[in-house]
This record gives structure tokens, sequence and C-alpha cells, in this order.
């Protein structure tokens, strides 16, 4: 009997696909071919696609801060096609491919900031994902240009009544300033915040390993936890993971 089951598996490729599926869990865990940073990269995002799919409700809002190709914009839109989603994109044709992707959604060419006005910005034409509103250190030499963006205030353009239940942050060391112009919908609403921090970015900024922790952990009344979901960290836990440069993804929660 077991025989005759087997034989029917591999007719359908089962037995292929489960050895195909282990094997590239193991180069996502063992990263052969691939160095620290992708591997971590990766795991990370396993991790935070739990997550989203088991806190987001069919309803619930979320913003994007950064949605470069729109990895979470289109999570949003499995996981919570009622909810109304926002997402920040500087980069001109970058936003405007986002648009045409997904047409429901509120999507800005704006950088989200603590202060409203215009900013030059870093275009990394090599890279576009290291784009910000600085030059900070990449990891070789990169071709870059300098256009010019119009910034906001989170707090000063929601529609009224909006609160997100998640919230991601990733915008090459402008992290803080984000929050800090969002301080009063963040502390309504309470969400969850996947944002980066670390790799050299936020100093570009004067934004510390305390600002960030005070900010959201004081200012904002959530807790700190790395991608594994080890937790909830104090400072000091959160400055010793961040100097071993090996985190640089984070999440907080109440």
């Amino acid at each position: 009997m077991r025989s005759e089951l087997l034989k029917v598996a591999d007719s359908l490729g089962i037995r292929h696909g489960i050895a195909r599926g282990r094997d590239q869990l193991v180069e996502v865990l063992t990263g052969s071919g691939a160095n620290s940073v992708h591997r971590r990269n990766r795991l990370d995002d396993m991790h935070v696609k739990l997550l989203l799919s088991f806190s987001l409700k069919p309803d619930s809002n979320c913003l994007d801060v950064g949605a470069h190709h729109g990895w979470f914009l289109n999570h949003f839109r499995r996981l919570a096609p009622a909810g109304h989603h926002i997402a920040y994109e500087p980069l001109p044709d970058q936003c405007q491919a986002l648009v045409r992707q997904f047409p429901e959604m509120d999507i800005r060419q704006r950088a989200l900031s603590s202060e409203e006005g215009v900013s030059r910005f870093v275009h990394v034409r090599d890279a576009p994902a290291y784009s910000g509103l600085k030059e900070r250190p990449y990891p070789k030499q990169m071709a870059t240009e300098l256009i010019t963006v119009r910034t906001e205030r989170l707090d000063d353009h929601l529609p009224e009544g909006w609160l997100p239940a998640f919230v991601k942050i990733d915008v090459e060391g402008a992290e803080a300033l984000v929050i800090e112009g969002g301080l009063q919908v963040l502390r309504r609403a309470k969400p969850v915040v996947a944002f980066e921090h670390g790799c050299g970015g936020g100093e570009q900024f004067g934004a510390s390993d305390d600002d960030m922790f005070n900010l959201l952990c004081h200012d904002v009344g959530l807790r700190l936890f790395d991608m594994d979901g080890h937790g909830p960290l104090g400072l000091a836990q959160f400055k010793e993971e961040l100097a071993t440069g090996e985190r640089w993804n984070w999440i907080a929660h109440e």
C-alpha cells in the first residue's frame, strides 16, 4: 500500500515539490551562495509576512512609508482588501508604477518628515532602494543624482478618523523624522510598526539608538522586538543587538 502511494505521489510531483521546498528553506537558513545580509533580509521577510497574516483583519488600514516596488502593498491587498491603504514613495517613476499597479490605494509622491516643505532627495540610480533624503554609506560606489521632493508631516495629511493597524517605515535613516511628524496618529492608533534602524543610516539625521527607542517606546507607547520575536527589548538590549551589526529590521507594538 505504501509503495503504491509513493508511486502516485511521484507521478504528481509531490515528493519533488516537498524536496524542493526543503532545499529552498535550507538555502534561506544556511545561505549557501548568499551573504549574511541577504540571509537576514530573507528571514525578516518571512517573519513579517507571518506577522501580517496573523495581525491584519480584512478591513485593517495600513501605511507603507518608502513603498519601493510594493512588496508590502501586495500583502495589504491580499490580507486587508477592505482597508484604506496609504503609501509614500518619493521617486517619480517608482511612484507612478505603484499608482498603475495599485489603483485602489492612496499612493503619494511625497517624502514623510517632521516638517512641511521641499527637500533635495538623493536618487541612487544603481540601487533605488538606497535612495533617501541624505547621502549615506553604500555597500559599493553608486551612481546618484539629486532631485527635489515635497515633504510633509503624517499628522497633517490623513483622512478624518483614519487610523492605521500596521505601519512600515523604511526610509534610509530618516525613520525618526517620520515618527516625529506622525506622533499624534501613532499615539492614538498604537499600530504594529515594522521599521529599519541601523546600518549607519540614522546617524546622517542625528537620530541615535536612544532617540529611536525613546520615540517608539516612550513617546508612542509601544514595546520593541527584533524580527525573531525576542523582547520586549530594553534600551540596553536594543543597543547590544545593534552593536552586532546583524540587526536592522525591528517590530514595535503594544
